[in-house]
């Protein structure tokens, strides 16, 4: 049964009514939680600058893209921490991500898949890349704390 909940939200203009249909996560795709938008780096920046882009952005993760702005990889916080000691000036983004352990989704990947996929692999984060058969360019992410903060607010007779 699907549940329809009508938000007053008050403004300059006084208030307006918007209706947001309750609907059970399981039945949501990908595109209706994720975090639109990447902090991305090219395959040839040096691991110095994928650091500072790091920390400027107060991020842990960094999709590494080619040209095309099609994923290659990624680099995490733990991926900088076990290249520490190397020169980070000479090496190249491209060398630190293992593409074996990349995972990616689409727009229009079930949640529920998406979640199967992180307990599986045993992570936290997906990229999500382009629908299109002849790219993966890089959309957005979606991280296991947007499914978590979606089920907490799509509490469905009270059970989780």
């Amino acid at each position: 049964m699907n549940q329809c909940a009508s938000y007053l939200f008050a403004g300059p203009k006084g208030g307006r009514r918007v209706n947001r249909e309750r609907r059970s996560i399981h039945k949501e795709r990908v595109a209706q939680i994720m975090r639109r938008g990447a902090i991305t780096c090219n395959e040839d920046t040096s691991l110095h600058f994928v650091a500072q882009i790091m920390v400027v952005n107060r991020i842990r993760y960094c999709a590494v893209v080619a040209g095309t702005h099609e994923v290659r990889g990624l680099i995490s916080a733990d991926d900088m921490i076990d290249a520490f000691g190397k020169d980070f000036d000479k090496m190249k983004a491209k060398e630190i991500p293992d593409r074996d352990t990349m995972l990616t989704v689409t727009l229009n990947t079930p949640i529920k898949e998406a979640v199967a996929l992180m307990a599986k692999k045993g992570v936290e984060h997906l990229i999500v890349v382009s629908d299109r058969a002849d790219s993966r360019a890089v959309i957005g992410m979606v991280y296991a704390s947007d499914i978590i903060a979606e089920m907490a607010h799509r509490q469905e007779g009270g059970a989780l």
